[in-house]
């Protein structure tokens, strides 16, 4: 499955990140001053919606004015987490080895410019993507296409042309059903159903970037 360019996703697909993210809601009561009293918090808070994590964090006595003072501080806590992430394993030498082969590649993330630059511009990441794409540029989220096909198009090249590299099942959902060739990344942090669901749906699934080191197809 060859390529002219390539769309990462960041958060479990270029950056060690996922850990945080299911973690979220420990981590924002601990920067809130608060411990939880749940052992499964953090599961709820990752599988509710908004208003569910809302009901969530009203049972600690933490009340948001609204939805701009929830997502804030929800970036505010993870912005320590950031400044400690690594690329995953294998990554960049995958990105060295795609620059080198001349595949344009971008980034699309639901990650929020504010915080998703500055950890790439911080692990040196940047300098191999033509530019980064957030759900919030494009006002929709990975449920939707948009993010994809803007990738796609302002990196000159079709859909066809695109392979997209994603850890999340829904996401790799959206793009193959956008008729995007889609690589499933292994999020080993992912509940075992979510991660059986991405291998079956994407045209190749790895456990990580040393599968793909060998030779200069964008999956292999």
């Amino acid at each position: 499955m060859d390529c002219k360019g390539i769309i990462f996703d960041m958060d479990g697909t270029l950056i060690d990140s996922m850990g945080y993210w299911h973690r979220i809601g420990s981590i924002t009561l601990a920067y809130l001053g608060k411990t939880p009293r749940e052992p499964d918090f953090d599961r709820r808070v990752y599988r509710a919606d908004e208003a569910e994590i809302v009901r969530l964090y009203e049972g600690y006595g933490i009340h948001f004015s609204g939805r701009a003072e929830f997502v804030e501080t929800y970036y505010a806590a993870m912005r320590s987490c950031y400044e400690k992430v690594q690329p995953l394993p294998g990554a960049v030498d995958f990105l060295e080895k795609m620059k080198a082969a001349g595949k344009k590649m971008c980034v699309a993330t639901a990650t929020r410019s504010d915080l998703s630059l500055p950890v790439l511009e911080r692990l040196g990441l940047m300098r191999y993507f033509e530019f980064l794409l957030c759900c919030a540029d494009v006002g929709a989220r990975k449920d939707k296409p948009d993010i994809y096909l803007q990738s796609a198009g302002r990196m000159g090249l079709t859909v066809g042309e695109t392979v997209v590299f994603e850890d999340a099942l829904y996401c790799v959902r959206t793009a193959k059903n956008a008729g995007f060739r889609v690589v499933g990344v292994l999020d080993p942090t992912s509940e075992q159903r979510e991660i059986d669901g991405v291998k079956a749906l994407a045209d190749r699934f790895i456990t990580g970037y040393a599968e793909l080191l060998e030779g200069e197809k964008c999956a292999g």
